[in-house]
């Protein structure tokens, strides 16, 4: 009889602990209601017992405990043996069902299995023969699971089941966290279904964490398949939020979008440490976000019949999107970006190039076209070795198809291709207008190949300009240079206020305070003789114009030409060019004066013509007059005169008369 109440006693208290540490640990907010207890269970635990003495056995068991701060606690049982084993006290339970509610409506976690067992001094506790466990969203399965009280785990001895929503899960193994709701998976783990908003996912991993709050974390080589993407990370996390979840996966991350499913031009590879995707509530990507500490992320596009293949490199990139769509691309600092050679591409070109070291980009809402880009710290756009643009920074509009490219004091903006360079303050290109235009101490240099020469010389030199702005027509071929304007080839030098060349009627026209340098060579005097060394002509008006089909050389207003002895004055000059770079003659016309500053001569009339191969002057007028440094004087109707000789030709004109005054030597 002592010994039977002894026994009664240590059941009691025996039960006491179990619930204590049971409930404790199975204590969370409630999630899905809990089965029915299974049908088929084991056999009876009084069959179990035989040759086990001093036990006890309860047949109904309920137990219901509620507290202030952790809530309702039920534990149910058909069965419960408890008896003595190698020093610790075991009881049995069969048919076990076990809720836990922390004052909300509903169970919070549920477990049924056919069988339990509990140690009291080890506080071990096992459930086994088909393990049914359900809180929290999710239901988890196995033949057996033990209880890990210090922890407050639930772990499987083997294979497991789980479903969580629209996601099913299998897995070597799995463990409940009681405490906080978290499902843990390990061991060739694979997750399919789908998620909110219907979106199919597959993952697989050798770890899955499922929390309550839909986080997913997966660890140790994950790959994800979904309708619009493919992932692959060492880490993976997706946790949700109000606004939608966000996702973030680490370790050699790369993510593959699919261009129909996620509204691209063409499919999108982007590959980094780190990767972060944010996802609005529709399950369309808000904010894209790569960053590499060690090297750099990267970007690569397919080519989509517009565009060749691209790729971009950096440490950090940010994207955002509005409705699924790209908005707005931004690198931080060191953008390395490449284009494969687009279709119709300029002729010669090759791999395009970008660096930068800040660069956004903003999209129109169609998310493929360039609205504005904004390019800072050391440009350098390349087109293969064709040409090269560099820039301390740029701004590119893709509304209008322009690129604007500023530089600073000791770093202009420069661009050079096999045509020539160009270097400004400013550069700005139209494309849709087919127009450059550049300002502040512009810098040019450019090959005849699609320019006239200056002044006819045809010698492939190229030609060389300093001016205040230049504008360049790639439809018209016109090239405008204004301000202070100087330009040279060879030993041709223009001063001017303002230049224009033509290409398509191969014309120049310089304005304003105009200078010209030409270096021409002389003709021979006479066939069989040499030809004398080249001179070089100095020209000054208000306009100079050349037409290169009839090798003529116009000065207007004020003009003076200027070669060897020779000083010409008159309101306009024409300057004839022979085709092997001598000049033919020149005319002067209007009010005209010459000058032979050898002799210290002077004459004056209405026309003058100079031809280099005889060196002589023709000065024509009503009448012409010649004036030496001595007092003696010519008139005439045309005046003939020899440079470097005193000798004066006099030839007499209808109405004008020949008169000659001379003045004696003195003694």
């Amino acid at each position: 009889m002592n010994r039977s109440r002894r026994l009664l006693r240590w059941l009691v208290v025996s039960f006491g602990v179990l619930l204590v540490v049971l409930l404790a640990y199975f204590y969370r907010k409630p999630g899905i209601p809990a089965g029915v207890i299974r049908d088929v269970v084991a056999e009876t635990l009084v069959k179990e017992a035989k040759g086990i003495r001093d036990r006890v056995r309860f047949k109904g068991f309920d137990y219901v405990e509620t507290r202030a701060q952790q809530g309702k606690y039920h534990l149910r049982a058909t069965e419960a043996l408890g008896f003595e084993e190698n020093g610790d006290q075991i009881i049995r339970l069969k048919d076990v069902l076990f809720e836990s509610q922390d004052g909300v409506a509903g169970p919070g976690i549920a477990i049924t299995a056919p069988r339990a067992e509990f140690a009291q001094v080890s506080r071990a506790i096992r459930v086994f023969e088909g393990v049914r466990i359900e809180g929290e969203g999710t239901t988890l399965s196995g033949s057996s699971f033990h209880y890990e009280n210090l922890s407050g785990k639930f772990r499987s001895d083997g294979p497991v089941t789980a479903v969580r929503g629209g996601l099913i899960a299998r897995a070597d193994e799995g463990e409940l966290q009681a405490r906080d709701g978290v499902l843990l998976l390990k061991g060739s783990v694979r997750v399919r279904g789908r998620m909110e908003r219907a979106r199919r996912m597959d993952l697989s991993a050798p770890t899955v964490r499922l929390g309550r709050l839909g986080e997913l974390a997966a660890e140790g080589g994950v790959t994800i398949k979904t309708e619009e993407s493919f992932l692959r990370s060492r880490i993976f996390v997706r946790k949700a939020e109000e606004s939608g979840d966000r996702l973030r996966a680490e370790g050699d991350a790369i993510i593959l979008f699919r261009p129909d499913a996620a509204r691209l031009a063409a499919p999108l590879l982007a590959s980094a440490e780190i990767i972060q995707l944010l996802r609005d509530a529709a399950g369309d990507p808000s904010s894209l976000e790569l960053s590499s500490a060690a090297s750099r992320s990267r970007i690569d596009v397919g080519p989509d019949g517009v565009n060749g293949a691209r790729r971009a490199l950096a440490p950090r990139v940010e994207a955002r999107f509005v409705e699924g769509r790209l908005s707005e691309l931004t690198v931080p600092a060191d953008l390395d970006a490449a284009e494969s050679c687009p279709p119709g591409a300029a002729p010669n070109s090759g791999m395009r190039s970008l660096k930068a070291g800040f660069a956004r980009f903003t999209f129109q809402p169609d998310g493929r076209t360039l609205d504005v880009a904004t390019l800072e710290k050391n440009v350098v756009i390349a087109d293969g070795a064709r040409a090269l643009l560099t820039a301390p920074r740029g701004t590119l509009r893709g509304v209008d198809d322009t690129a604007v490219f500023a530089g600073d004091t000791g770093n202009p903006a420069s661009y050079r291709d096999e045509k020539g360079s160009l270097k400004a303050q400013t550069l700005a290109y139209a494309r849709k207008d087919g127009h450059i235009d550049a300002s502040g101490t512009v810098l040019a240099d450019f090959r005849s190949e699609g320019h006239p020469d200056l002044f006819g010389t045809k010698s492939g030199d190229p030609i060389h300009s300093r001016s205040d702005t230049l504008q360049m027509g790639l439809t018209d071929r016109k090239l405008t240079l204004t301000g202070g304007v100087q330009a040279w080839q060879k030993e041709n030098v223009l001063r001017c206020k303002k230049l224009l060349l033509d290409d398509q009627t191969r014309s120049l026209r310089a304005e304003g305070d105009v200078k010209a340098f030409l270096r021409r060579k002389l003709a021979a005097p006479s066939p069989g003789k040499a030809a004398p060394p080249s001179d070089t002509i100095n020209v000054s008006g208000d306009l100079l114009t050349h037409q290169e089909v009839d090798r003529l050389v116009r000065i207007e207003g004020h003009t003076t030409v200027v070669s060897g002895n020779w000083n010409l004055k008159s309101d306009i000059t024409d300057i004839r060019l022979g085709a092997d770079q001598s000049i033919e003659f020149a005319e002067a016309r209007g009010s005209v004066t010459i000058e032979d500053r050898i002799l210290h001569r002077r004459g004056a009339g209405t026309k003058a013509t100079w031809r280099p191969q005889t060196d002589v002057v023709t000065l024509e007028g009503k009448p012409a007059t010649v004036l030496d440094e001595k007092g003696n004087r010519l008139t005439g109707a045309v005046l003939s005169i020899r440079q470097g000789r005193s000798r004066v030709d006099v030839s007499p004109g209808e109405g004008i008369p020949s008169e000659g005054v001379f003045r004696p030597e003195g003694p």
